[in-house]
């Protein structure tokens, strides 16, 4: 019953990524302050990638995709590049994060 009841909890676990990736990048357009190293959309997307492997690892069936989203985000967000990935990137990996995690949630369930 414990169980039952642990799951019933963490039903709704699942809804973490898009808040924290797309309300990131909501936060960055609607507000005029940026932090000095990363932006809030940059934030976003690092912690939703942590959120969907997290996912990943909790399904019985793993996505080697979904697990990998997390380094893909340090390497875009947190590796010093060049040029830093602007708000069209943080669109479009937040996007990805949406798209995967539906994927992660139909076939891997």
């Amino acid at each position: 019953m414990a169980d039952r009841a642990r799951l019933r909890e963490l039903q709704h676990l699942w809804l973490l990524v898009p808040v924290l990736s797309w309300g990131g990048v909501i936060a960055e357009v609607m507000l005029p302050v940026t932090p000095p190293l990363l932006s809030f959309g940059a934030y976003g997307c690092v912690l939703g990638s942590l959120a969907i492997a997290v996912l990943a690892v909790r399904k019985k069936r793993k996505d080697i995709v979904s697990l990998c989203t997390p380094i893909f985000a340090l390497f875009i967000f947190i590796m010093p590049l060049e040029t830093r990935p602007g708000l069209l990137m943080e669109v479009l990996y937040a996007a990805t994060l949406t798209a995967l995690l539906f994927r992660l949630e139909k076939r891997f369930s």
